[in-house]
């Protein structure tokens, strides 16, 4: 699709960047709800906010990020596309990040 903007007026082009930015939050809100339906509240998770790996549980779900309580007693507004399911092993205890899996 092909639109020439050249010939626009300033209120035509006013006009078309809200329908634009209106069109990009409904694509960011369908991301957010499709990367919020993997998880669910109790789901153990891992996230990489800052170069470091941090583990926790997921507590809550807000209209645009969950909020991770981390294994060292921190809580985390993320976005769920920055998160990743965790397994522990029982046995040894050492966790062990799942890839994330795009459908």
């Amino acid at each position: 699709m092909h639109i020439n903007i050249d010939n626009m007026t300033q209120d035509e082009l006013l006009a078309l960047n809200r329908r634009v930015i209106a069109r990009l939050k409904l694509l960011e809100q369908h991301n957010t709800l499709n990367s919020m339906i993997k998880f669910e509240v109790g789901h153990r998770v891992s996230f990489d906010p800052d170069g470091r790996m941090r583990t926790g549980v997921l507590i809550k779900f807000n209209p645009k990020t969950v909020v991770v309580l981390t294994d060292d007693g921190q809580r985390w507004k993320v976005s769920p596309q920055l998160l990743r399911h965790v397994i522990e092993s029982e046995v040894t205890g050492k966790v062990t990040t799942l890839r994330r899996v795009e459908y």
